[in-house]
């Protein structure tokens, strides 16, 4: 018997998913609970096991290309009969307006030699179908030379249809003298990238924090003077030692002192039960963007490392996330976010953090810069100063304690000695 295994639901509310790689082949004997396929879901890649034991005997999905939830991705013959909750084997399509004949013989032969089901997907066969396109006029620029729903949009919006349909259709007429004014189609001047699942994610955990959340963000800057000497110190030992010691890893130590000191910051509320959580556990997140979008692994336990050891553990999740080899236990059960573009902005910078649920702070930090500010005297002094950007979740953090927070983090940064001796 042949047991269709379907794209499963994450719980994350995701209902589509890429095909990251297959850990099998066809003609593979796989047994229950072996690794099947990787997806890319939730903003991590997942790894899926076969649920059953026998032979692989057809993908119906190829790598880079995305299912639905419901739709089966791989064949497995098996002994005996079928599983109840297996899905049936996909249906072979009747013939479609794509391998229609049409009026020119030529054209009827052409379509009949050609096998539709090899040209696109599944979805993008019925995308076509709906839009009373045939699949074989359609120039490919997908995976393996096949269609893509935006081959199709580009289709339509050139004009390539309706000429086509035109020339089908109406006999040849005496040109007029005046030919009609072309209106440009400002659509061919457009193009258009189906979102990718992680990106999906992101929209929908960006718009779900702002409605779900009511951010206050606090704006404030801190003398770093002590902070970059320190820095410069020992950054020198921290290479010999094959560590690059950075000023994330500086912000994560003073993080941990705030929640420490506040534990509403290091809480999030249970909707369902009118319930504030207070963890005791601190998971320090740090965002960072790769060219799939951005992620959020953790520095777990960040109370018991060392600032070498968080340097270590920021420098390895920064590679997993450019590797895309994150799950989604390294993002879960944080503590509190910090967001820097130091690396990335051109100048110190403010910024509206967006919080990342269900905590209920986030940390933005931006570029070192030199700035002239009075010294203790009102003399004006050069310094290097840090620009801060502090929101927080009005429900559970009063503005008073968002305050004194601050205040207890600008004195971490601006004395790191301080920092080292509390924690």
């Amino acid at each position: 018997m042949v047991y269709s295994f379907i794209l499963p639901d994450s719980g994350e509310g995701i209902h589509e998913s890429e095909i990251v790689q297959w850990g099998v082949k066809p003609g593979d004997q796989i047994k229950q609970d072996d690794t099947i396929v990787e997806i890319q879901s939730d903003k991590a890649v997942v790894e899926l096991p076969s649920p059953v034991t026998g032979i692989v005997k057809q993908l119906l999905f190829e790598e880079g290309e995305v299912a639905k939830v419901g739709e089966a991705i791989v064949e497995i013959e098996i002994e005996g009969e079928a599983q109840e909750e297996a899905a049936p084997a996909p249906k072979v399509e009747e013939p479609t307006k794509e391998s229609a004949s049409t009026n020119k013989p030529e054209q009827s032969q052409k379509a009949a030699s050609i096998d539709v089901r090899m040209l696109a997907i599944p979805a993008v066969r019925k995308y076509a179908r709906e839009q009373e396109v045939d699949l074989t006029k359609v120039p490919a620029t997908g995976k393996n030379n096949r269609v893509t729903k935006e081959d199709i949009d580009h289709y339509l919006a050139t004009g390539q249809a309706k000429e086509e349909q035109v020339e089908e259709t109406i006999q040849p007429v005496e040109t007029p003298e005046v030919a009609p004014v072309s209106q440009p189609n400002v659509q061919a001047m457009e193009t258009r990238v189906k979102m990718s699942s992680t990106r999906k994610a992101i929209s929908k955990a960006m718009v779900n924090s702002k409605a779900t959340s009511p951010h206050v963000t606090v704006l404030d800057r801190v003398n770093v003077t002590k902070l970059v000497e320190h820095r410069d110190r020992f950054k020198v030992i921290a290479k010999e030692r094959g560590i690059k010691l950075t000023y994330t890893a500086y912000f994560v130590k003073a993080v941990v002192a705030i929640l420490s000191r506040y534990p509403e910051l290091n809480a999030t509320i249970d909707e369902k039960t009118d319930e504030i959580v207070y963890k005791h556990y601190y998971n320090v997140g740090i965002a960072t963007d790769t060219d799939k979008g951005l992620f959020v692994p953790m520095i777990r336990d960040a109370e018991r490392k060392s600032l070498f050891k968080i340097a270590e553990g920021l420098k390895e999740n920064t590679e997993k996330a450019m590797n895309g080899t994150l799950t989604s236990a390294d993002m879960r059960n944080g503590s509190m976010t910090i967001t820097n573009v130091g690396s990335l902005a051109t100048s110190g910078v403010w910024s509206t953090p967006i919080i990342n649920q269900p905590e209920v702070a986030i940390l933005g930090v931006a570029r070192i810069e030199d700035e002239v500010i009075p010294d203790e005297n009102k003399q004006p002094i050069v310094a290097p100063m840090l620009k801060i950007s502090f929101s927080f979740d009005h429900r559970i953090i009063d503005g008073a304690t968002a305050q004194s927070a601050i205040n207890d983090l600008k004195e971490y940064l601006a004395d790191p000695e301080l920092l080292f001796v509390e924690g």
